[in-house]
């Protein structure tokens, strides 16, 4: 009896010894994000328009870029005046563009890239720029409004950025009590583009 009895578990131990395996792979493909977008298409500065009104950029109001505006400044003592768009489109109350940077980057900045020929006659240096964080990530690396330029950075994060984050990028235009403007005026734009890098 005993002798079966240990034959039997050699027998069932035999059977526990037989198996089968497989082996499979869990992939994981992670790609870089980085990407920006700016809603507004175009910052019109329209002095031959009736916009009315002011822009709140940085805490100072500026006066809407309009005909009743302009001919104000050319009948006071200021030798220059910062104005506001007439309009923006795509941007948000006519007043600003809403700037996304959507990553998965610790690190990032966000500056421009270049801006477009032939420059204004009035200089490209007329024209400003305002970068106001509105939620997310970084800093604004515009304490005030300023001339535009290439390569300049306009908000960037050095630690933490991953996520989404969310500016307000204002532009105004100086004019000049100087300014000669020819009779037949002036009509001219430059394209402005914005690039974000990491590191």
């Amino acid at each position: 009896m005993k002798r079966k009895l240990v034959a039997l578990m050699a027998f069932l131990g035999s059977l526990s010894l037989a198996q089968s395996t497989d082996t499979h792979n869990v992939t994981v493909n992670i790609p870089q994000v980085l990407k920006l977008t700016l809603d507004a298409t175009d910052y019109v500065f329209n002095f031959g328009s009736s916009a009315s009104g002011t822009v709140s950029v940085n805490s100072v109001d500026y006066p809407r870029a309009s005909l009743t505006a302009y001919e104000a400044f050319l009948a006071g003592s200021a030798t220059t005046q910062d104005f506001a768009p007439s309009a923006v489109a795509g941007g948000t109350n006519d007043a600003y563009g809403t700037l996304e940077i959507v990553t998965n980057q610790a690190t990032w900045t966000v500056k421009i890239q270049s801006i477009g020929t032939p420059a204004l006659t009035l200089g490209n240096d007329r024209v400003k720029v305002f970068a106001e964080k509105a939620s997310g990530k970084g800093t604004s690396q515009t304490s005030s409004p300023t001339a535009i330029a290439t390569n300049l950075v306009l908000a960037r994060a050095t630690t933490g950025g991953q996520g989404k984050s969310v500016y307000k990028l204002y532009y105004l235009f100086e004019m000049n009590i100087n300014d000669d403007i020819p009779a037949t005026g002036l009509n001219e734009s430059i394209a402005i583009t914005l690039l974000v890098t990491s590191p």
